[in-house]
């Protein structure tokens, strides 16, 4: 039962988004050229994600296309490889690369479809709260939090 149980759980945290599901799990995750972009990533109950960057109120839902799971020993978490991407007016706008063992972030690399292009990213604690992501702006955007 505890097998299933390990199982069950990340496949439920892990299953692509539609707005008005509730959320089950976020992170926040920050990267870029000197960690100035700032993501923060949705797990919702009813197998979706989406995401949103700091800024900006859209969130962007993802499809994912594959997941592949990998036993690292018994009595550890599995480690769940994915891929998610991001359509913007029908149009294939990027990919996430996402790797995840039991509830850690392990690696988020972010593919702009147009040119390769790769960014990416680390998880940030600092900016969980239980509503959301929160970073402070830069000074040049004014005071207060995204």
């Amino acid at each position: 039962m505890a097998r299933l149980a390990r199982c069950t759980l990340p496949l439920l945290l892990l299953a692509g988004t539609a707005s008005g599901t509730t959320v089950q799990d976020h992170r926040c995750l920050t990267g870029g050229r000197n960690d100035s972009i700032h993501l923060e990533w949705r797990w919702l109950e009813d197998g979706q994600s989406d995401v949103r960057y700091a800024g900006h109120r859209d969130r962007l839902p993802l499809r994912r296309v594959s997941m592949e799971t990998t036993v690292l020993a018994e009595d550890r978490p599995y480690q769940f490889d994915s891929v998610w991407e991001e359509h913007v007016d029908g149009r294939l706008n990027g990919r996430y690369l996402l790797s995840t063992q039991g509830a850690l972030v392990l690696d988020l690399r972010y593919e702009r479809a147009r040119d390769g292009r790769s960014t990416t990213f680390h998880d940030d604690p600092q900016a969980w709260q239980g509503g959301g992501c929160h970073w402070p702006r830069p000074p040049w955007s004014g005071t207060g939090l995204t």
